[in-house]
């Protein structure tokens, strides 16, 4: 086979870029090539010239935990939900707590030693901390790593009220009580940056803990947990993720630390619609195949219906399946990092990490997040690319299925669920959850 492969000539990039010309009579590859909102130029084709100098992957496992998204307002109820998903075959459970809970009662009959599961939590309900503390700290019977995460990200909860809780340094501390680090860096893409940008202010966040823990004296080999949210942009969100590993081992390096880093995804609200809602459940589908081929730990596919109706069996059924499918049908689960050698999303990953890291640089040298939100710089970056994104549907260069193209005259619409964030808070403008289809 080796022989029969030897007998083949090569083909150049000037050789295609020629064949090009020829055949589409006179037409340069210059302009074939198109421009995304990260400022990145996307080729008309690749080849092995692009390749990278080093072959490794990036990370080396394969499976995630299939997760399912439980929002406690009653203990017993959201104990119920719980239960059931993991009757469906969930192997984590994603909570979002925003008061003073009965801990016992939300975890009846779950074993949390045994799955995946985050604690997405406000200063509210800052004593599930404690009531997690042996849970925290022990590392998962299976696979020897963290597994339990209670997050309070005190600079996401800054970035949605608006405000410190009690003050910056005050709020920084609880992450002294954490064995882990915890990073929201979901924020950035559903209030409409692009990637780059939330490439960049994923990375700082993480810098301002760093240099808070390591000014505390209390910085050891802890694990990073970051979510993120994956938009529709299939190729380049596979490499967000994937740049997101080497910015984030970038980054240790200067601290001479190697912490493990835990990438919890989930599908993102921004481009979701309450019109012809089942569009849904394709746009959710390949947002999570860019995610788990990007290299995610964990992912929520976040029900279909979210926007505009309470938890159901059905939405959350549906949402769990099309996990079951990418594993068990589409063996999405069986090989590491499966992008690796793929010339175009090699090269991707590498232009989104150097201009992220660049952008980076910019934050840091203007004092890091924490400064440029209060300044609201960083508010109004994110502003800019949403506004970006949005004229590319309105120009239609892009288009949502059912919103602005292929509409349903007749449908009657539901009821959209009620925002909780402010536009503006006291200290800085909060970053509030954008819509497309309320923009548009």
């Amino acid at each position: 086979m080796e022989k029969l492969f030897s007998e083949f000539k090569g083909v150049t990039n000037q050789e295609w870029k020629d064949q090009i010309f020829k055949d589409l009579k006179g037409v340069s590859f210059e302009s074939l090539v198109s421009k995304t909102a990260n400022g990145i130029d996307v080729n008309p084709f690749y080849t092995g010239e692009n390749k990278p100098k080093t072959k490794e992957a990036l990370f080396n496992t394969s499976d995630w935990d299939i997760c399912e998204h439980i929002e406690v307002n009653d203990e017993k109820k959201a104990n119920q939900q719980a239960l059931q998903a993991l009757a469906k075959g969930v192997s984590g459970l994603v909570f979002y707590v925003h008061k003073k809970i009965n801990t016992a009662l939300l975890l009846k009959d779950i074993s949390l030693e045994h799955i995946y599961s985050q604690f997405c939590i406000s200063n509210d309900a800052v004593h599930i901390i404690n009531d997690l503390k042996t849970v925290s700290e022990k590392k998962n019977s299976f696979d020897g790593k963290l597994k339990c995460f209670v997050n309070l990200d005190p600079i996401s909860l800054f970035t949605n009220y608006g405000e410190w809780h009690q003050s910056q340094e005050k709020d920084l501390d609880v992450l002294r009580q954490l064995v882990h680090i915890p990073v929201n860096a979901s924020a950035y893409q559903e209030a409409g940056a692009n990637q780059v940008n939330e490439l960049a202010f994923a990375l700082a966040h993480c810098n301002e803990y760093f240099n808070y823990l390591s000014n505390q004296k209390v910085l050891a080999t802890k694990t990073v947990h970051v979510t993120f949210s994956v938009g529709g942009d299939f190729f380049t969100e596979i490499a967000k993720l994937r740049a997101f590993r080497k910015l984030c081992n970038l980054l240790q390096q200067s601290y001479s630390n190697n912490f493990e880093l835990h990438i919890h995804a989930q599908t993102s609200q921004l481009n979701k619609s309450e019109k012809d809602a089942y569009t849904n459940f394709l746009r959710s589908t390949t947002e999570a195949m860019s995610a788990v081929i990007g290299g995610a730990n964990s992912l929520t596919i976040i029900p279909y219906d979210y926007l505009f109706s309470e938890p159901n069996e059905f939405s959350s059924r549906m949402a769990i399946n099309q996990q079951h499918i990418l594993k068990d049908e589409s063996y999405l689960n069986k090989v590491a990092d499966l992008s690796a050698g793929s010339y175009y999303i090699e090269e991707l990953t590498d232009l989104l990490a150097e201009k992220a890291w660049n952008k980076f640089k910019d934050i840091e040298s203007t004092g890091g997040l924490i400064t440029n939100l209060i300044n609201n710089s960083i508010q109004d970056c994110i502003a800019e690319d949403f506004k970006i994104l949005l004229e590319s549907y309105q120009l239609n260069k892009s288009v949502l299925l059912g919103v602005t193209k292929y509409q349903n005259a007749i449908e009657k619409l539901p009821i959209l669920k009620k925002r909780t964030a402010a536009e503006k808070g006291k200290d800085i403008n909060c970053l509030v959850p954008q819509r497309l289809t309320e923009a548009l």
